[in-house]
This record gives structure tokens, sequence and C-alpha cells, in this order.
């Protein structure tokens, strides 16, 4: 799978082919351009230098001044690097190269093509004109002006070199600006981009204007959105509390259904004259025994229903369980054990009162342990697991349900003991359940079972 890059790295990559393309091509066009330009100068160089001296050397022709003519041509070849040669009636008048070609019948060069009324042939360029002047007679001369082919695209392919690379180096700074004009443009994007990540975080804060209508657009639609998903988020916490609290009042009713069917029955045992001495003796000593666990359980559920959640977000439960082995080190100056895992651990619940629960299952595994208390947090599918352990005595198994309905009596004192069941009422209250068994260190293990609501 492709790893996914920045926005403005897509863009700056996208557009890299085009840019280097056309930054490529511009180079080579312009150098083109300017090569073809220094080759035109040449050509129209020699091309008005040769009409400019045909008057003169029509003098020179119509004097037979050879010595002049030879003087002025051997002048022009050493300034110009150049060759030139005066043809008349198809014998060579005089010539730059040698005297020994005077005289002699001239053979004119083959042409292979004519470019900018210049003409070339395999290693030459050459230009040639009429000799005549104005108001003078027709002599018949010719005269050829011989460039170097090779020399004379030397210095063009130099002019398209440099002007290759300048043109280049102007590209490679207009594509570092375009770079920076990239970023530039694509800072509005970024800044909807933090604020849209602000709202998954659940920061808020006054937002900087961004200046473009779309986006503004887009901000206010989302914003709006999340505004209406925690709305909804809110409700379906709430209603997800109440169904809770209204499972946690059957649960109730259904724990004090045996105790109060067991009182029902002794009573009946009191009142019927058809029963021994002896049942109706067994029955008046349970009575008091039974009504006794009866009001502790409904004054532990009076002080649970006390702590109803309101409402159960789905959150990370980690912070939840460092914060609450954290406030209990800090209280008891004992240090506990912690197990937690690295990725977040997704349940819903009330942080306050799950706290509560965890810190009193701590607590007791504090005051029972020899010296070892460990927590736990584990993932259970869609749920979670949070499992506070001990190395102390344990307890009865057959007491444990006592303890957890509320029905308990605290070994600390001569009072009930409400730690167990607010726990209880609490876990059940968040759709979980508390389980109770010998743990891996030796003695009681309570096991805090969140399933996925």
């Amino acid at each position: 799978m492709k790893r996914p890059v920045s926005l403005f790295r897509y863009v700056h990559e996208s557009l890299g082919p085009y840019r280097w393309a056309t930054s490529l091509l511009m180079s080579v066009i312009v150098s083109a351009l300017f090569a073809g330009i220094a080759l035109y100068y040449r050509v129209s160089s020699d091309q008005q230098m040769i009409r400019a001296i045909t008057p003169y050397l029509a003098t020179l022709v119509e004097s037979q001044d050879r010595p002049e003519l030879l003087r002025v041509f051997q002048s022009i070849s050493e300034t110009k690097d150049v060759e030139i040669i005066l043809v008349q009636h198809g014998n060579v008048l005089a010539s730059s190269r040698s005297i020994s070609e005077m005289d002699r019948p001239y053979v004119y060069p083959k042409r292979m093509a004519k470019i900018l009324d210049a003409e070339f042939t395999s290693d030459r360029i050459f230009n040639r004109a009429i000799v005549s002047r104005r108001g003078g007679p027709d002599n018949s001369a010719e005269v050829f002006l011989f460039t170097p082919l090779w020399a004379t695209l030397r210095n063009a392919v130099a002019v398209a070199i440099m002007t290759f690379i300048m043109v280049l180096g102007a590209s490679i700074v207009s594509a570092m600006q375009m770079k920076k004009a990239i970023r530039a443009a694509l800072l509005p994007l970024q800044q909807l981009h933090s604020e849209i990540r602000a709202l998954g975080q659940g920061l808020t804060g006054a937002s900087t204007p961004i200046g473009i209508q779309e986006l503004e657009e887009i901000r206010h639609t989302i914003v709006s959105t999340n505004i209406d998903l925690e709305n909804a988020r809110d409700h379906l916490a709430e209603e997800r509390a109440k169904k809770l609290s209204a499972e946690s009042y059957k649960r109730l009713i259904h724990d004090l259904h045996n105790p109060v069917a067991a009182l029902y029955q002794n009573v009946r045992i009191l009142s019927d004259a058809g029963c021994d001495d002896e049942a109706k003796h067994e029955a008046a000593a349970s009575v008091p025994r039974i009504a006794d666990q009866i009001l502790k359980q409904l004054v532990s559920a009076k002080k649970n229903l006390e702590n109803s959640p309101t409402a159960l977000r789905e959150a990370d439960i980690r912070t939840c369980v460092e914060f609450s082995v954290g406030q209990v080190e800090a209280v008891t100056h004992k240090k506990l054990t912690l197990e937690i895992p690295d990725g977040p651990v997704i349940a819903a619940h009330d942080p306050d009162l799950l706290q509560r629960a965890i810190i009193n299952l701590l607590e007791n595994g504090i005051e029972a342990a020899g010296s070892k208390v460990r927590v736990a947090l584990q993932k259970t599918g869609d749920g979670a697991s949070i499992i506070v352990s001990d190395d102390g005595p344990g307890m009865d198994e057959s007491q444990v349900s006592l303890y957890l309905q509320g029905r308990g009596q605290s070994s600390k004192a001569d009072r009930q003991a409400f730690g167990l069941s607010s726990a209880n009422h609490i876990v059940r209250a968040h759709g979980g359940r508390i389980i109770y068994r010998r743990g891996e260190l030796g003695g009681a293990s309570f096991e805090i079972r969140l399933e996925a609501t």
C-alpha cells in the first residue's frame, strides 16, 4: 500500500514533471533562437560588408589596380577571418587565398543549401554580389565572400549553450519561487486541516478567517456537523445511562426477591397454627437476621443509586485506571504494580464513577494484601477488563455475593461494608459485572468486565 503524503508534496510532485519539461523546453527554444540570431547576425554582417565594398571594388576593377585589390582582400581576410575572391569573365581577378589562382578559370562552389540569402557548401558559407557602381560600366565582375561553416556553427552552439544554462538557471529560480507560492497557496487548507484535527481532539477556540469562500463554507459545514454529532453523542450517552440505570433497578429487585421471599415464608410459619414449636422457633430466629440483611441491602442500594451515571461516553479507559492508581498511591504511600497496554482501550464509561469503583477495589486490596497489589488493564473483544489482584488471604467465595449486594459486614469496624457493593453497582450501571476468583498472587482477584454497549 502506497504511503500517504502531504497535500503540498502531492501537488509539488504532480506539477514537477510539467514544470521541468516546460523549463527544459523553454531553455531549448530560447537557446535555439539565440543561436539562430547569432548565425543570422554573422551572415547579415558578411552581406552588408560585401555590399558596402562593391562600389570601391568596381572602381579598382575599372582601373585594373590589382595590387590594391589584393591589399584590400588581404586586409578583409585577416580582419574577418574570411576568404574573398573576385571573378571577372569566369577568371579569378584577385583572391585573398593565393596569387597563383589569379587569371585561372574559377570553379564555382557546389551549393548544398540556401538560408537567409546565404549559400552553404559542405564546409563553408558564401555570399556573392555583383561588382558595380552607380553610373559605372558593366564590367561583368562578381565577388565571393567565404566564411568557415564549422567555426560559425561553433560560435552559434556556444551562444546556444550559454543561453541554455542561463535560461535553465532562471527556470530553477522560478521553480523555487513556484514551490514557495504553492506552499503559501496551501496555507488556507492547512489551517482548515488543523481546525478539523482540533475538533477531532475536542479542542475549541477562536478561529482565524480563512478568506476563501469555498473553504469557509466547508469549515462551517464541518463545525455544524460536529456540533450535531456531539449533541447526538450526548443524547446517546444519556440514553445508554438511563437504560443501564433501569437495568440496575431490575437487578436490585431481583436481588431482593430471595431474602424477601424467605422473610415472607418465615412470617407465614410464625402465623401458621399448624406448625410445630421448633419450626416457629427457627423462623423467629431467622426473621430478624433476614430483615437486617434486607435493610442493609436497601441502605446500600439507596446509597449506590445516588451515584448512578448520567451519561456514558466512549473514551480511552487507560486515563481512568492510571488516575485511580495514582490517587491511591498518593494517599496510602503504597507502590502498586500497573500493567497497561500501549494502545488506547476504548469503552463507554463515566470517568468519575468508574474511578470510584476502581479505587474501592484498590483500597480493599491494599487492606488485605501482604505486600503486593497488581492492576492489569486488558482489551476483551469490544470491551475492557480491569483486574485488581493481591497476595492476601482472599475471600470466602460464599460471602462474595453478600458483599456485592451490600449485605456484608466491614472488618475494620462494626458497620456495614459498602465498598464492594458500591463498586458492583457502578460497574452494573456501566453494563458490566464484577467477577471474583483466586488470583495468581494467591489472594483475591476482582475483575471489572465492561462489555460493549
